[in-house]
């Protein structure tokens, strides 16, 4: 006669415990957001040096609040720079004051947008709480994020209309969607002209995240022309003088070879950082690739990445490793569940 030995369920080790209460508290959820804000209003005391690029904004968006003209950027003639972000900016201007306090909360509302929309992404894309915690909690750490927020450049509402554009369509049921998709990311051309590619990049993947059929391709196809096509119609007033003079469109275009320089202006601490973020979603892509997992709307990130990539402008690149957030999120989840899924060795 033998006796076998059966193993009743265990309990989950400490550490799936651990990830479960970071998925699931709210209290946890509330920490983070409360760094997230805490960095992003402390940042506003801090005695940062005013970039060249962001000097201009403000002048350009004062002079429209007060009812002036809009005048170049250096080197520039008024025609062709884009005028998207001063106008916004100008409004927030002649509503509540042209001064620091203003910015500064006009800026602070856009970043707990790209907070939001983070969250809301990483639900969506990885189908996980705890990624989506995660994501917010890497980019609440970002420091070019931070020091962004007393300053008038346009990075921060750049990325918040990239963020809201790529939302509208990965979530669109009506062509109310696609309608504000299109103006979002006509306000985000006015704001980055290397921005055209993102709702282009978007349409693509859409078109590869299913099998192909043809009713599919010419459903995927007239919905990114109508939204391209708003796009093209909103932008006109600004794109029609380059019909004149393609020599001007050719030199406001940003190549490969700008990439460097791109990544030059980050900045020791921001290097750092999105050496760290680049890490994880490279990581996340191969275990990806190796799980096979089906083409699907988790391989956005690295679609903006890959339009920051062919025209490198540094707004486009922070919206883009905004989104980079979310694999990175994702792989650290990952992670975690690996480790937490480890048993000691059952005694034989």
């Amino acid at each position: 006669m033998s006796a076998e030995i059966i193993h009743f369920p265990t309990q989950p080790t400490r550490t799936a415990r651990r990830l479960e209460w970071f998925a699931q508290q709210r209290s946890v959820l509330l920490a983070i957001w409360a760094l997230y804000f805490g960095l992003r209003v402390g940042a506003l005391f801090l005695d940062i040096a005013v970039p060249p690029e962001a000097q201009w904004h403000h002048e350009a968006a004062l002079a429209l609040a007060v009812g002036g003209g809009y005048f170049a950027a250096p080197g520039d003639p008024a025609i062709f720079t884009p005028i998207g972000w001063p106008m916004v900016l100008s409004l927030a201007y002649a509503r509540f004051g042209a001064s620091a306090v203003t910015l500064g909360l006009f800026n602070l509302a856009n970043a707990l947008a790209i907070g939001a929309l983070t969250l809301v992404l990483g639900r969506r894309l990885f189908a996980s709480e705890a990624a989506a915690r995660i994501s917010l909690l890497l980019l609440a750490i970002s420091p070019r994020a931070i020091t962004s927020v007393p300053l008038a450049g346009p990075g921060l509402f750049l990325t918040a209309l990239v963020l809201t554009g790529c939302g509208l369509v990965i979530v669109r049921t009506s062509r109310w969607h696609l309608g504000s998709a299109g103006l979002v990311f006509a306000l985000a051309a006015l704001t980055e002209p290397a921005s055209l590619l993102v709702p282009a990049l978007l349409f693509v993947l859409d078109s590869l995240r299913a099998p192909f059929t043809w009713r599919r391709l010419g459903g995927v196809l007239g919905e990114g022309v109508l939204v391209l096509g708003i796009v093209l119609v909103a932008t006109a007033p600004w794109t029609w003088p380059y019909l004149g003079r393609p020599e001007a469109f050719l030199a406001r275009v940003p190549g490969p070879a700008n990439l460097g320089e791109v990544l030059a202006q980050l900045g020791p601490a921001q290097l750092a950082w999105s050496a760290l973020i680049l890490a994880a979603s490279a990581s996340a892509l191969v275990v990806a690739l190796l799980q096979r997992r089906g083409r699907g709307w988790w391989t956005l990130p690295y679609a903006v990445l890959l339009g920051a990539a062919l025209a490198p402008a540094p707004n486009l690149l922070a919206a883009a490793l905004a989104l980079l957030c979310l694999p990175a999120g994702g792989f650290t989840m990952w992670s975690w569940q690996r480790i937490a899924e480890r048993r000691p060795k059952r005694p034989q």
